[in-house]
C-alpha cells in the first residue's frame, strides 16, 4: 500500500531536499569521499519503511489495507495520487485567502459595537468643551488634559503636548497635533465621539479620519 501511495518516492524527495540543504550549507561536503559514500550506502529507506509498518498495522485492518491498495492501484487512484500535490498547494492558497476574509469579518464584527457608539453621540456636551480632565494610556501613564478655546494640552511624564480641537457638533470633535504655522492640510485628524457621560467622567470612541479601526477610552472630569 505504501508503495502504491508513493510513500517511498515522497520519502526520497524529502531526503534529497535535506541533502541539498546540507550541501548548500556545507559545500566542502560535496566532493568529499565520506559524503559520496554516505549518500550511496548509509541512506536505508527500507529501514524507515519497516518503522512505519507497525504504525499502519495499528490504525488499519488487513481488509482496509487491501481495499486502499486496490483503489490506488487503479488508473483513477493513480491519477489522484499524481494530482494531489497540486491540489494541496492550491488548497493552501485558497485557505489563505479564505482565512484572510474570515479575519477581516471577525475584525469588522469586533469593531461594530464601537462603530455604533461612534455614530451615535450623546447630547449636550457643552460643559466638556473646556475644562481639566485625566485619563490613562495603554502603558498606564497618567495624562492630564487641559482643554480651552480650541486648544488641548496633554501633560504626561513631565512632557507637554499641544493639540488643536475643532468641534463638529455638540458631542463630536476633531483633534490635530498643533502646527505653529497653522497649516493642517496634510494632517489627518482623529475624530472623537462622546457617547456617554456623567458628572465625574465621559466615555468616548475615536478613529483617524477616513480610517476603519475604532478605539475606546474614558476621561475623568477634574474640573
Amino acid at each position: 500500500m505504501m508503495e502504491v501511495l508513493g510513500s517511498t518516492d515522497r520519502m526520497k524527495a524529502v531526503v534529497d531536499n535535506m541533502i541539498k540543504t546540507q550541501e548548500n550549507e556545507n559545500p566542502e561536503l560535496i566532493d568529499s569521499e565520506y559524503w559520496q559514500t554516505f549518500k550511496k550506502e548509509q541512506i536505508d529507506y527500507n529501514e524507515f519503511l519497516q518503522m512505519l509498518i507497525p504504525i499502519y498495522k495499528k490504525h488499519f485492518t488487513i481488509e482496509e489495507i487491501e481495499t486502499i491498495t486496490e483503489f490506488y492501484s487503479s488508473p483513477i487512484g493513480q491519477s489522484m495520487i499524481q494530482k494531489f500535490p497540486l491540489i494541496s498547494a492550491e488548497s493552501i492558497q485558497a485557505g489563505t485567502v479564505w482565512g484572510q476574509k474570515m479575519f477581516e469579518k471577525i475584525q469588522q464584527n469586533f469593531n461594530q459595537p464601537l462603530a455604533d457608539k461612534f455614530n451615535l453621540p450623546t447630547k449636550d456636551c457643552s460643559l466638556l468643551k473646556n475644562g481639566k480632565f485625566r485619563y490613562f494610556d495603554t502603558q498606564n501613564n497618567e495624562i492630564i488634559v487641559n482643554r480651552q478655546d480650541g486648544i488641548q494640552e496633554e501633560k504626561v511624564n513631565g512632557s507637554l503636548y499641544k493639540m488643536k480641537v475643532e468641534w463638529m457638533n455638540d458631542c463630536q470633535y476633531k483633534v490635530w497635533n498643533y502646527q505653529e504655522d497653522g497649516d493642517y492640510t496634510d494632517i489627518k485628524p482623529f475624530i472623537v465621539t462622546i457617547y456617554e457621560y456623567t458628572d465625574s467622567a465621559y466615555k468616548f470612541v475615536y478613529k483617524q479620519e477616513y480610517g476603519s479601526e475604532y478605539f475606546e477610552g474614558e476621561m475623568e472630569i477634574l474640573k
